[in-house]
């Protein structure tokens, strides 16, 4: 990707398939059936493999019209996205050695690599990450069952048409998934080499596990880790935490945690929901802001059209600026909380669009 930077470690993706016969799909089509979902994993991969690097989303086919039709632009309108390479290729061995893992979660009718830069961020410089397309949640995804699904627009209707009640309790259902699809890959990574995560598992280290997404994801990776004990450190970005359930919002996050709010989103009711869940916490917890950003700007979104300025899809501060801020926290805070390596990139490294307050507990 464009303004990208990456570390020292070559990377490798594959793709998975899962199924939960005991989850119940509540979207869709194939609502009542089970819950399916498509995962991408990208890895270190060992050294001096020459395979071919993968376009930035392999269904570039079917994601790249979805994506469009949803910014209300013409399908055909990042059609030229289908030339643009990750760092990536397709196989090659795991690199010797064992790696914390990360898992992503995205927003609302996004994809699993709306961050692709992040992602390849962290595994070149030593982690695993997994990302789920969001079944019917995600703007697109290919299932091996049941082959191209769209987003359910029930899922999140139109608040205008349904009113607040019935459109927040869609919303908390809807984070509520997202966050069991996260739950569903831990569940997969503890069944190690009889479990769908077979290629990786054995470099996989299961006592260093992140979390982080972005929007709705961002709300689900912080209820997975408000609830669930595999996780050791969460990380949100503009997390849309206003859907938890009430009784999540009386747990206290014990995990250490870092939200990054855009310019948009700073000083909102879902901001200060957001700062109560980091006062009650009993870890430690970074609140940073970032000035002249939208959203958009913590996804890959501004990078995929040289028009992203003039359809209003990014903010005033430039894409290769807030790509070199979120990389420093991202891999700063991982570093310190599941490596132990320091928290200099977290505290040492200052730019003036940031503002940041720490929380101890």
């Amino acid at each position: 990707m464009m303004c990208q930077r990456i570390g020292r470690l070559p990377i490798g993706t594959i793709e998975v398939g899962m199924i939960d016969r005991t989850r119940v799909e509540l979207y869709g089509d194939a609502a009542g059936g089970p819950r399916e979902l498509s995962v991408q994993v990208w890895y270190p991969a060992a050294p001096g493999d020459k395979g071919e690097r993968v376009v930035w989303n392999q269904h570039w086919d079917v994601v790249d019209p979805a994506i469009s039709e949803n910014l209300g632009l013409p399908s055909w309108f990042l059609g030229q996205t289908r030339y643009t390479l990750s760092h990536a290729t397709t196989g090659p061995p795991l690199a010797p050695g064992t790696y914390p893992v990360v898992i992503f979660s995205h927003g609302w009718q996004e994809v699993r690599t709306i961050t692709l830069d992040q992602v390849e961020h962290l595994v070149s410089n030593g982690y695993i990450v997994i990302a789920p397309d969001h079944t019917y949640g995600a703007a697109a995804t290919v299932l091996n069952g049941t082959g191209v699904v769209r987003e359910d627009e029930n899922a999140l209707p139109d608040r205008a048409v349904v009113g607040d009640d019935a459109y927040m309790q869609a919303a908390t259902d809807l984070l509520g998934t997202f966050a069991d699809d996260l739950v569903m890959i831990l569940d997969g990574l503890e069944r190690g080499e009889s479990g769908p995560f077979s290629a990786i598992v054995g470099g996989a280290d299961l006592n260093r596990i992140g979390i982080y997404g972005h929007g709705i994801g961002g709300g689900a990776a912080i209820k997975t880790c408000l609830e669930d004990e595999r996780c050791d450190a969460v990380l949100g970005l503009d997390p849309w935490v206003e859907p938890l359930a009430e009784a999540d919002l009386q747990v206290d996050m014990t995990r250490p945690a870092l939200y990054m709010r855009s310019e948009e989103w700073i000083d909102t009711d879902n901001d200060a929901l957001l700062r109560g869940i980091a006062a009650r916490g009993s870890g430690v917890t970074y609140l940073i802001g970032v000035a002249g950003t939208t959203s958009n700007d913590f996804t890959v979104t501004p990078l995929l059209s040289p028009f992203a300025t003039q359809f209003g899809l990014r903010g005033d501060i430039p894409s290769g600026r807030v790509i070199n801020i979120v990389d420093n926290y991202l891999l700063g805070f991982f570093d310190v909380y599941l490596l132990g390596t320091g928290p200099a990139a977290l505290d040492s490294v200052t730019f003036p669009e940031v503002t940041a307050t720490v929380i101890q507990p």
